[in-house]
């Protein structure tokens, strides 16, 4: 086995509680060094469960765990390079700043000079200069999150984990706190694991996303790539907002929805395939009803600050969801106008293996072009 600049791997993992249900089903996959990973999906669907199975605080029913190329399913969670930020941050009210985020290192019997030099320069990277004598109670949401981090980074971990940290802000603070974690996680150049079931904080933090469901990982990459070609209908549905309509695969290039046929970027599908269509709101141009490639009975309008959002039927009876800046008038037939680009062609049951290929074959051909 070859470990590049891979970090951890989970080969096959299962884990199942006594009698219940299976939690995590033959997961596999890795995470490389030095990157923001992003576990994403509803609740119960095992990402808290990786986390614990990497930090030790369960162990695997079966299946492999590596860190560095070594097998960790038997090492104790205090001997892992890992640390974590829990959801409820787990400070201690009745220590200081400076002593919450001393804690692990006085538990290391580290000198007290060094645990000093080390406190300040955490809490220096979380912007709490000043704050080492500060009470907990005295401390906001947001600065209380930022304890938790630096006792996190004080300890040098190769890998610090998430769980949620930043769901108990509120919005503003919580959308702050998201670049903050960003800047520091490029600033450190350790790998984060972050859990949240929060689409749009997945997207903007992460270098790549896991997106699970009934535990199982159902597709992994960048979040452009996932939001731009997911996999099937749990990935485009969870991952923003997205018009999903039946359709069928002429041929290369040219698919069938609506009571129509249109131009496509896909191939590599079977002829007369029935096949699931995906056109995100935004790819959707409002037109005149004859200028548009779909028509469209308007059925409802809200206002949403930066956009309407539009609700409509087709003549197939098709739904569609369209946000513009133009406004529309509830009972009036308007066009969509859409690019072949923002065709999104969906194969039933496939495999991210045979998702990756057929994308590759899209790549190969473009590129002979």
């Amino acid at each position: 086995m070859t470990f590049t600049n891979t970090i951890i791997q989970f080969e096959n993992v299962t884990k199942q509680y006594d009698n219940d249900s299976v939690v995590l089903d033959h997961v596999s996959f890795e995470i490389e060094k030095g990157k923001f990973y992003t576990l994403l999906g509803p609740s119960g669907c095992g990402k808290t469960t990786i986390l614990r199975l990497i930090a030790g605080f369960t162990e695997a029913s079966s299946g492999t765990i590596y860190f560095n190329g070594k097998r960790i399913n038997d090492v104790p969670a205090n001997k892992r390079q890992v640390n974590t930020v829990f959801q409820d941050y787990a400070l201690f009210p009745h220590l200081n700043v400076f002593e919450n985020v001393a804690f692990g290192l006085r538990i290391k019997k580290m000198k007290n000079a060094d645990i000093t030099i080390k406190v300040k320069e955490a809490l220096r990277f979380v912007n709490l200069e000043g704050y080492e004598n500060r009470e907990i109670k005295e401390m906001s949401g947001g600065q209380r999150q930022r304890v938790a981090i630096a006792r996190a980074i004080v300890n040098q971990p190769e890998v610090i984990l998430l769980d949620e940290p930043l769901s108990a802000l509120d919005l503003k603070l919580r959308t702050e706190m998201q670049y903050e974690l960003r800047e520091l996680q490029r600033r450190l150049g350790i790998t984060f694991i972050f859990v949240t079931h929060d689409q749009e904080e997945a997207l903007a933090m992460s270098d790549e996303i896991f997106v699970l469901n009934k535990g199982r990982i159902q597709q992994s990459g960048e979040p452009t790539d996932i939001y731009d070609e997911p996999i099937n209908r749990f990935v485009a549905d969870f991952i923003g907002e997205s018009n999903i309509v039946p359709g069928k695969m002429i041929a290369d290039f040219l698919v069938e929805f609506g009571g129509q046929q249109f131009e496509c970027v896909d191939q590599g599908l079977n002829q007369n395939e029935q096949v699931e269509i995906v056109i995100r709101p935004e790819d959707l141009a409002i037109t005149s009803s004859d200028q548009g490639k779909l028509q469209v009975r308007v059925d409802s309008q809200l206002f949403r600050g930066v956009h309407y959002e539009i609700l409509g039927y087709d003549h197939a009876g098709n739904e569609w969801l369209v946000h513009s800046t133009k406004k529309a008038t509830v009972g009036e037939e308007i066009g969509l106008y859409f690019e072949p680009e923002a065709i999104h062609v969906m194969r039933f049951n496939e495999t991210e293996e045979e998702f990756d290929k057929r994308l590759e074959g899209y790549e190969e051909d473009y590129d002979a072009n």
